[in-house]
């Protein structure tokens, strides 16, 4: 794995979340009122990014169809989509973190829209 630092632990707000690149990787980075969660930024059903979704419950709403994503596990809520892929995230001196996989991602991490 390698880390990503990404901005100052007091960026965000409970409740707001940022998208960013992590290393070549879309990732969306949530801050929920326990800490900070990560996320592939890609919607496991459209592929539409997440980042202008809303976060409700600990999960975030696809901004595309409304799927419901729990940001703990990536598994969809109330439907049969795959779930999202999650990524290690947190805070060290003062600074958010993510750790995204070594290599670069490859078509098959990144799901595409359908032609």
């Amino acid at each position: 794995m390698r880390r990503a630092e990404l901005f100052a632990a007091d960026h965000l707000q409970p409740g707001e979340m940022e998208a960013v690149d992590a290393h070549g990787w879309p990732v969306l980075v949530a801050r929920l009122p326990d800490g900070y969660r990560a996320v592939l930024n890609r919607c496991s059903h459209v592929a539409a990014a997440l980042d202008g979704g809303r976060i409700r419950r600990g999960a975030i709403q696809c901004p595309k169809h409304g799927a419901m994503f729990n940001l703990d596990n990536g598994h969809c809520i109330g439907g049969a989509y795959q779930p999202l892929r999650i990524f290690p995230a947190g805070v060290a001196d003062g600074a958010v973190f993510v750790d995204v996989p070594d290599e670069a991602p490859t078509i098959n991490d990144l799901p595409v829209v359908g032609i």
